[in-house]
């Protein structure tokens, strides 16, 4: 007797039809079981999706809201819709039912709900889709299609039960339902690939959701948000749930640094960077240093404790082979039931550990391998920074940024993987153990395979290394020019290099590509030839074991397969190892070469002692280039007294700041001299070094804050003034490399930095120079001598008119120091003093502070100060209580949040080639699964045949073959063209962003540090050129795998199918929780490495003839014509290599005149139309300024020049003079006119210059006014001359060419007369004639029109063929 209700809701008929023809376990009841839980639960399920969407389309104002540009698709939808839900009503209504065999009557109460239940489902969908038409929204869209899927499912599991039975089935009934399902499938599959147009709502304001920016976590340990890994349980750590507060925080919403846990301090950089230095220094004085060991001393604990865990996930993963043979045994052998339960649970237990022990295994070595990411990071930064000249002239900035990037990945990645050199084997020889007990001696011929493939490896793993190299070195070079190229952007979108620099970087990409290209094909084809490997054993395997005549059994066959499943995996790993172990092994070496280089010496200065000088040289002999011929300095004999002031003085290049560095120990010693500085020392170098941060961050420098000292370094340096015309005072950003503050404000914060750092010895490397004039003296006066006054202070200059005011002068020339003692003494008896004073004119002289400071330094090239915000200043400031503005000028790196839109997986597309390149890529991984999945059906099909017979185990192996090799050559096909696609996408990525970036406008590489675009060009550009192929192709390789294993499962059994997909929901909830946490973190570490590289942003490296030439344009006579006509060509000669002698990066082995007459003579090569100079020589001293004057007027004379510079004696014969104050046009006219007027700002500050200064300048402008008919006319004539001989030159042309092409009718054929030949010579000569007297004008200006050529370009060359017409 049953359950009464069941029986009521069901209706079962004993021994009828569902009992004797469908095989089912319900017997009876299966209409009503499959009608119930599969129909009615998928119609459910869909109408509870639809109702929640609508509810958020409805009620939920936190969603974003769009309107449909088109109805159209919607209501085709809705009309496909109304049939589906119609149609069970009309089955109500009609009495058809589709369960009724034998010609039954009525509807069980089972049929009647489920068909309520589905109309309800349907036209909730109907109001789903209406209520679109009106409002539409993005979120839990892919549910419902989920839904509309799981329906289809539940359907088909229905009709294959209707078609069993159809023989005694209503036709009608079946015709009405097989209708509906079609209407339906339609319906899902319009459904599935529509791509609605939207455009925004209008009628609705969205809320975003208040979710506070630095959400708190629930503190597992202690108050701070330290992570709470080592404060876990056992259980937490095991399942991880200590990391469940972060998921959380990520999926509520992206997550910010701010969020993330704060490291423990054996994960922070610092600790583990002094732990591996120990390490290193111990190893260092080893006989044979090596860098491995010194990582694994440092590192190495954790590293080979996730080992241990290692070695249980290889033990536990062959526990399911095992059982799965027994288990399949046992159920062939017809055992208790309780020993299959048993098996399985085992295999179960086994999974379990298996999974847990890899989970800890990967977490410790991905621990390890961040941890060596880390370090060497900080390492390679802290020795980049003590390596001597001599060793940095072999690592440039490139080869650093390669090291930290591509190298320090490369090892990281390394060692998340060097376990699989032991464990591969380790599992290859248990495999082939089991194999042993499954097979026999049969296994033996697939051991003999993998022993015989080792020496292929080894030789395809050498070769791939060798091509991974050639790869690197030319991404060092990419890498380096690209620096060289970002770091003087201004510079090549002056000289419009863009088109060149773009053409040689694709270049160089190009060879890098090739080299790639090459190791990635040799590496595909590596792995096609391990995927084989197991097929092979198998096929020979399997074909020997039939061949001796024994029986393949499903459980031995399976046994074995699933073995040689397990066989396939480190094989096909253990390539991937060999190769990534064969290029860490490469930038093993690269970092060793770095770490083993020489450092400076950095000893801590001796103190201050009474009665020592502070600064000591004796017999000193210096030189950068230890194998020069000549040493840079050389006799050096100088002591500086404690407290004194003391200037260095000379020519340009004669060697004062390799004199400073000397002092500084920087310059290497290569006597027997010695050289000693006492104290701490502060040093202001000639280009001020600004760092991006706030104008108090750059003056702190990391100090802690006093308030008194901090004011008084402002006050000195004379800020205060700069100060209250910045949007945030001195809590204003300043951009990479001071961008957005004028040159002599730089320098005043470099100034303000040493002066608040109180150091005993202060060291000025010409920090005036970009000062004008006023506040220079400021400076001079309330700083450096009077300020500091009691310090040791070295004062390199050109400004000579400080001298009298300092107590010692050191004159430097040709590298030795010729003259040394006070202004008297040196203005009496030292003639170089006496020359150098003399070329310098007439000196400025001090002015009384109080005057008025309109003149003050505020050429600002400023930037506009956009994204200011209010901020509270704090109570450590003098300013007036209330907020001020905070000007942001570089933003915060941008990063994208959310799913990985569309647009970006389009563009990586048509990268790729477009939709046919990802047709034939699909292709090739569907056919890939149709041949796995057809040669596992044959396997099955043969180990179920009965005869063993040579012949039939013949062809059953011919045919497993086939499908076998035909998969691996399908995915070898495949790998190839991802690859060669993949490729063709990076140099289209890499092309399309470099060819934006050239182009542009120079306030975004102002607003945006060179490390960050490096960061672009470097670390993501790598990962597009290696990583997006490899784990595209898993990617895709697994998502196939799983759709194939869905077919599978849906053609063997539909309603196993339906039953495993609301397991996907749940994966894709898993997923969903995981994956925004850890996309955003994946994101964060992106960025965050940007900072880091911009530390290495500074390099235009190369040689003279390239800083020149770099596009080979001229040849080496105009080379050293502009080098002579710059005053460079001396200094160049001296160098044996001559144009080709090397430019170190930043042209640090030349002085900063030389680097500024060094783009001057690039200049005057160019001779441009228009030329803007930038405080040209401001560097320079007094002498060669007035030379590089003189020869700028004589060269560029017909030229637009546009001069900004501090010294007046540079500008005051300009035509016109634009005076700008804060950012603003105060003044414009001629200096005649605005030195007439006393009123005017440049008046004032030709003034303050000093009385016979003032008077100097003056004469210079009111003199070219008075002596016009003199001077001015001499200048005219200079100017006319050249104009006049172009005149004469393309007359005296046009006349010859005249005469010349008359002459060529001489030996025309038709020329037979000579009467005519005398005409036509006479002709000639009367024409030459007229034109030397001036007649011809037009007709010459009509013959240059005609030819396209310009009047200036006419010019009669003697030595050169002239041709018929206009040459």
């Amino acid at each position: 007797m049953g359950f009464e209700p069941l029986i009521w809701y069901c209706k079962p008929e004993p021994n009828s039809i569902w009992d004797k023809i469908v095989d089912s376990t319900f017997g009876s009841y299966t209409p009503c079981a499959i009608n119930t839980l599969v129909t009615s639960t998928s119609n459910l399920v869909l109408m509870g999706l639809c109702l929640y969407r609508i509810w958020l389309i409805s009620c939920n104002v936190k969603a974003q809201r769009f309107c449909l540009k088109s109805h159209y698709y919607n209501y085709m939808l809705g009309m496909l819709a109304c049939y589906c839900a119609v149609q069970p009503v009309l089955r109500l209504l009609t009495g058809n039912s589709a369960f009724n065999l034998n010609e039954e009557t009525g509807f069980a109460p089972f049929e009647i709900t489920a068909l309520v239940i589905e109309s309800l489902a349907w036209f909730s969908m109907i109001i789903l889709i209406l209520l679109e038409t009106k409002v539409y929204i993005r979120q839990f869209r892919w549910l419902v299609r989920f839904g509309v899927i799981y329906v289809l499912v539940g359907d088909i599991v229905m009709l294959d039960l209707l078609l069993s039975v159809k023989d005694y089935s209503n036709r009608s009934a079946l015709f009405l339902y097989i209708s509906t399902v079609i209407f339906q499938v339609l319906f899902g599959t319009l459904l599935l690939v529509y791509v609605p147009n939207l455009v925004p709502y209008s009628h609705h304001t969205t809320i975003q959701a208040e979710i506070p920016e630095n959400g708190e976590y629930e503190p597992l340990c202690g108050d701070d948000q330290v992570c709470p890994e080592m404060c876990a349980n056992l259980l937490s750590r095991l399942s991880f749930g200590w990391i469940t507060p972060l998921m959380k925080q990520g999926y509520r919403k992206p997550i910010t640094e701010k969020d993330v846990w704060k490291l423990d301090k054996w994960d922070q950089t610092e600790t583990l960077n002094e732990k591996f230095q120990k390490c290193w220094m111990s190893e260092f004085q080893s006989s044979n240093p090596w860098l491995l060991r010194a990582f694994n001393n440092s590192l190495g604990k954790r590293f080979w404790y996730g080992g241990i865990y290692k070695i249980g996930n290889e033990l536990f993963l062959f526990v399911g082979p095992i059982f799965l043979s027994r288990l399949l045994d046992s159920m062939q052998n017809g055992d208790p039931s309780w020993i299959d339960y048993i098996y399985a649970f085992s295999i179960f237990v086994g999974v379990l550990v298996c999974v847990l022990c890899d989970a800890q295994y990967v977490q410790n070595v991905m621990r390890v391998g961040f941890q060596l990411r880390s370090t060497l990071v900080a390492a390679v930064f802290r020795k980049s920074l003590r390596l001597t000249h001599e060793s940095r002239k072999k690592f440039s900035s490139g080869k650093l940024m390669n090291m930290i990037t591509t190298d320090a990945n490369a090892l990281q990645e390394v060692c998340q993987q060097l376990h699989g050199l032991w464990s591969a084997p380790f599992r290859i020889i248990i495999a082939m153990v089991l194999l042993y007990q499954e097979l026999g001696v049969a296994s033996f011929i697939g051991s003999l395979m993998l022993v015989l493939i080792i020496p292929l490896q080894t030789f395809v793993i050498s070769k791939v290394r060798k091509l991974a190299k050639e790869a690197l070195q030319q991404t060092d070079k990419r890498v380096g020019l690209m620096i060289e190229i970002l770091s003087a952007m201004d510079t090549v979108k002056c000289y419009a290099w863009e088109t060149s620099f773009q053409s040689r970087i694709q270049s160089i990409r190009h060879e890098e590509l090739s080299w790639l290209r090459k190791a990635q094909l040799l590496y595909a084809l590596n792995n096609f030839i391990l995927n084989s490997i197991p097929v092979l054993v198998t096929v020979t395997s399997f074909g020997m074991f039939a061949l001796l005549g024994r029986e393949l059994t499903p459980a031995r066959a399976f046994t074995s397969l699933s073995l040689f499943s397990v066989l396939r995996f480190p094989l096909s790993t253990l390539p991937s190892v060999l190769s990534k172990v064969a290029n860490a092994n490469v930038s093993l070496q690269r970092l060793e070469e770095l770490f083993l280089a020489e450092e400076r010496n950095l000893k801590q200065n001796p103190p201050i002692v009474p009665g020592l000088p502070a600064i000591s040289i004796k017999n000193g002999y210096f030189s950068w280039d230890p194998k020069a011929e000549k040493a840079t300095l050389s006799n050096i004999n100088v002591e500086i007294p404690v407290g004194s002031l003391v200037a260095i003085i000379g020519g340009t290049g004669e060697g004062k700041t390799s004199l400073i560095s000397a002092m500084l120990e920087e310059l290497p010693l290569i006597s027997d001299g010695n050289a000693t500085i006492r104290g701490t020392v502060a040093y202001v170098p000639q280009i001020s070094w600004i760092f991006n941060a706030t104008v108090r961050e750059n003056i702190l420098f990391g100090s802690k804050f006093d308030h008194n000292r901090y004011w008084k370094a402002i006050d000195v340096t004379s800020l205060e003034h700069d100060l209250n015309f910045l949007p945030g005072r001195d809590f204003t950003e300043i951009g990479e490399r001071g961008v957005n503050i004028s040159g002599g404000q730089k320098q005043r914060v470099s100034l303000a930095r040493a002066v608040y750092s109180n150091s005993d010895v202060y060291i000025f490397d010409d920090p005036l120079s970009a000062l004008d004039a006023h506040i220079a003296q400021e400076v001079f006066r309330n700083c450096i001598k009077e300020g500091l006054q009691g310090k040791t202070r070295v004062l390199v200059t050109n400004q000579l008119h400080f001298l009298p005011q300092v107590e010692k002068i050191i004159l430097v020339s040709e590298g030795m120091i010729k003259e040394q003692g006070t202004f008297e003494e040196l203005s009496k008896c030292g003639p170089l003093f006496q020359k150098l004073m003399e070329n310098a004119g007439k000196m400025e002289q001090e002015v009384d502070s109080n005057k008025d400071r309109d003149s003050h330094d505020n050429k600002t090239d400023a930037l506009p100060f956009n994204n200011e915000a209010m901020v509270e200043l704090p109570n450590d400031t003098n300013y007036e209580k209330g907020k001020l503005r905070k000007s942001v000028l570089v933003k915060k790196e941008e990063r994208e949040t959310g799913v990985v839109s569309w647009k970006v997986l389009t563009s990586y597309t048509s990268a790729l080639g477009g939709l046919w390149v990802v047709s034939i890529l699909f292709a090739c991984y569907t056919l890939t699964e149709a041949l796995r999945i057809s040669s596992s059906t044959w396997l099955s099909v043969w180990t179920s045949q009965d005869s063993t017979a040579a012949s039939q185990a013949g062809y059953f192996i011919f045919i497993y073959a086939l499908f076998s090799f035909g998969q691996v050559s399908v995915a070898l096909a495949n790998s190839y063209w991802l690859i060669i696609s993949s490729l063709r996408a990076a140099k289209r990525l890499h092309d399309a962003m470099l060819d934006k970036i050239l182009r542009t406008p120079m306030v975004f590489f102002q607003t945006n540090p060179v490390g960050r675009i490096i960061n672009r060009f470097a670390k993501d550009t790598g990962d597009i050129d290696t990583n997006v192929f490899n784990l595209g192709n898993m990617f895709l390789g697994q998502v196939w795998q799983l759709l194939s294993t869905f077919v599978l499962i849906g053609t063997v059994s539909t309603i196993s199918l339906w039953a495993i997909m609301p397991i996907l929901i749940f994966f894709y909830v898993a997923y969903i929780f995981y994956q925004s946490t850890a996309r955003e973190v994946k994101r964060m570490d992106s960025i965050t490495r940007s900072p880091v590289y911009a530390h290495f942003g500074e390099s235009l490296n190369g040689t003279v003839r390239f800083n020149l030439d770099p596009f080979n344009e001229h040849n080496d006579a105009d080379l050293w014509e502009a080098l002579e006509r710059a005053h460079l060509k001396d200094v160049i000669r001296r160098n044996s290599c001559g144009l080709d002698a090397q430019v170190s990066e930043g042209g640090d082995n030349f002085s900063v005149g030389q680097r500024q007459l060094l783009s001057l003579a690039r200049a005057l090569l160019r001779r441009s139309k228009i030329l803007v100079l930038d405080e040209a020589t401001a560097a320079v001293d007094v002498r060669t300024d007035a030379l590089i004057q003189k020869t700028i007027r004589q060269e560029f004379y017909s030229c637009t020049m546009l001069i900004i510079a501090h010294r007046l004696n540079t500008i005051i014969d300009c035509n016109r003079i634009l005076l700008l104050d804060t950012g603003k046009v105060l003044e414009y006219s001629s200096p005649e006119k605005l030195l007439q007027n006393e009123e005017t700002a440049f008046y004032k500050m030709v003034q303050s210059t000093g009385p016979v200064n003032a008077e100097y300048l003056c004469s210079l402008v009111f003199g070219r006014t008075e002596n016009n008919s003199n001077e001015y006319n001499k200048e005219l004539e200079i100017h006319t001359k050249p104009l006049a001989s172009i005149h004469w030159n393309t007359a005296t042309q046009f006349a010859i060419a005249t005469t010349l092409s008359s002459l060529q009718h001489l030996q025309s054929p038709n020329t037979k007369d000579k009467k005519d030949i005398h005409n036509i010579t006479k002709n000639a000569v009367t024409t030459l004639q007229e034109v030397l007297e001036g007649k011809h004008g037009e007709s010459i200006e009509e013959t240059l029109t005609k030819y396209h050529v310009p009047i200036d370009r006419c010019v009669f060359e003697p030595d050169r063929p002239v041709q018929p017409g206009i040459s």
